[in-house]
């Protein structure tokens, strides 16, 4: 059960937005783990990230005496169930197979909650898996309202809107997983990644503080959790922090766990401020090295994207998309570097696929749009943006009105003053604390 964390620590180029990543293990096959008993959760050691695991499990308090360790793919959901509950009124229920159940008012009910929350998990696990992102919330969110005690389907949740970008859906899943049980490491450790994300609208200082203080909380619980201290590294290297502390926690994560590739391309990118460039590049060496599945290549393209390493993570991503062809950060991904690289017309397929496979994702959409005005194909961009429209959320209103308003710069500058206008009055809807864009707006009702 362990979680693969990454951060991107520099600005983009003129015109990409900045990137984020959409999910702890970047929509790999990992599965929300099911139980057949209620044990307590402990904390346990992180397994080589190399190895995967596509199956859930179900364990007991017995065999979890016996092996101590979660399985590798990311992020997963610790064992907890919760005994049989019957509702015995007068009539039978109605269950639906597919994605509901439904329960009839006045009618009798006998089930065994049990089994019809471990399939609301099995179900959103594999609609997960194909990529059936609104099928997969269905199954999850069926599961929350069986069980209010078992933090699995909330932390599923916090999963697939990670996948997504979804980040303020993330967050509020995950803090409710954590408030539900609050005794195993995984779900901060899962919060404090949303929480370095680059998220425009935020009090990004605050933000990295808590991620700093929910990393911390989660190695009070287990101290050995090689994830856990990456994220913390991550967390202090965004604060600023790039002293031997802040790498002494990604060389601790390496030590617990020497395949650990994520940790490695960390270490490479702090190495490297701190001007060990040698040391920095084997870092990135073991870093590559590692990377065999799915979920690692990526997140380590991600961290050589933040260091401007375009053509390196390419070829990483190039391999991941060869066995996941359908996942969308690693489409996106490799979209941001070949619209960086001018290579435009297969980063518009690539990204065209992106948002097709997650068609909620706001970041897929923005990046077209910049494709786009790279080019000077404005009405396509405009299209994309208006696709974004429809899936921002609060905080990512600015970053969007900053968008809008560049496609209104290059259609003022084309002499095409009532197009800027219309991008200005869009941008300035959705930021309407921008006085210079009011003022563009006035200008050219004055001309």
């Amino acid at each position: 059960m362990n979680i693969k964390i990454f951060l991107l620590a520099a600005t983009m180029t003129v015109l990409i937005l900045p990137v984020v990543v959409f999910s702890q293990d970047l929509g790999s096959s990992t599965e929300v783990l099911k139980t057949t008993k209620k044990t307590k959760a402990t904390p346990r050691t992180r397994t080589s990230p190399t190895k995967r695991r596509s199956t859930t499990r179900r364990t007991s308090t017995s065999s979890k005496k016996k092996n101590n360790t979660r399985p590798a793919a990311t992020p997963d959901v610790a064992e907890k169930i919760t005994p049989v509950a019957e509702i015995k009124p007068e009539k039978k229920v109605e269950i639906k197979p597919a994605n509901e159940i439904v329960i009839k008012v006045g009618e009798k009910v006998t089930g065994n909650f049990d089994e019809l929350y471990e399939k609301a998990i099995e179900e959103g696990n594999a609609a997960r898996n194909e990529r059936n992102y609104d099928a997969a919330e269905t199954a999850y969110l069926r599961g929350k309202s069986l069980r209010t005690d078992d933090y699995r389907a909330a932390y599923g949740l916090g999963n697939l809107y990670s996948d997504q970008a979804r980040w303020e859906e993330s967050e509020t899943a995950y803090r409710e997983a954590i408030k539900i049980e609050p005794g195993v490491p995984e779900p901060y450790i899962a919060l404090s990644f949303v929480l370095t994300q680059p998220i425009a609208g935020t009090n990004l200082i605050e933000r990295y503080s808590e991620a700093e203080k929910l990393a911390r909380k989660a190695l009070e619980l287990d101290p050995q959790n090689s994830v856990a201290n990456d994220q913390l590294g991550v967390a202090l290297e965004l604060q600023g922090d790039i002293s031997e502390a802040t790498q002494s926690y990604y060389e601790k994560a390496v030590r617990t766990d020497p395949t650990f590739a994520l940790a490695y391309a960390h270490l490479g990118r702090l190495l490297r401020k701190r001007g060990s460039i040698a040391e920095s590049s084997q870092a990135y060496v073991n870093a590559i090295q590692f990377s065999v599945d799915v979920p690692t290549m990526i997140q380590v393209a991600d961290v050589m994207q933040s260091q401007q390493k375009y053509l390196d993570s390419e070829q990483l991503l190039r391999r991941a998309l060869k066995e996941d062809p359908k996942n969308p950060t690693a489409l996106y991904l490799l979209g941001k570097a070949l619209t960086t690289r001018g290579t435009y017309d297969e980063a518009e397929s690539v990204l065209k696929k992106s948002a097709q496979v997650s068609p909620r994702s706001f970041v897929s959409y923005t990046l077209l749009g910049s494709l786009f005005l790279r080019q000077k194909k404005l009405e396509s961009a405009e299209k994309y943006l208006e696709e974004a429209v429809k899936v921002v959320s609060q905080n990512e209103k600015r970053r969007l009105a900053l968008d809008f308003e560049a496609v209104g710069d290059a259609y003022l500058q084309n002499g095409r003053n009532a197009d800027a206008g219309r991008m200005y009055r869009k941008a300035f809807a959705l930021d309407e604390a921008r006085s210079d864009i009011a003022k563009k707006l006035k200008s050219l009702e004055l001309n």
